[in-house]
């Protein structure tokens, strides 16, 4: 069970990364719900609940902008470029901690 919840966190995790990313890419509504839920970590009812929306109408503009990151991080492959700085990063540091930094500041990590 631990492994499952870990793995969760682990995909709740990349979709925020993503949403840092690319959320200049979607509408400012898809923005809005997306933060609530992954970085406000309200429930579906909770951002529903203000607009008079359903739960299940957050929980489809949730999944619609789940799909769009990861469709734009398929065409454009940013985090994953990142991921790579980040841990070429973690190799020179033991050999030049100032370029190690100068990389990471670029990632913006």
């Amino acid at each position: 069970m631990f492994y499952t919840f870990g793995f969760f966190m682990e995909k709740d995790l990349r979709y925020t990364e993503l949403f840092e990313l690319y959320q200049g890419l979607l509408t400012e509504r898809q923005r809005e719900i997306f933060s609530c839920h992954y970085c406000l970590d309200l429930s579906l009812a909770e951002i529903a609940e203000p607009d008079g929306n359903t739960r299940q109408s957050v929980y489809s503009a949730v999944k619609t902008v789940k799909s769009k990151l990861d469709e734009y991080e398929k065409v454009l492959g940013l985090y994953e470029k990142n991921q790579k700085l980040a841990n070429i990063s973690n190799s020179v540091k033991a050999y030049d901690d100032n370029l190690a930094q100068q990389i990471l500041e670029i990632v913006g990590k």
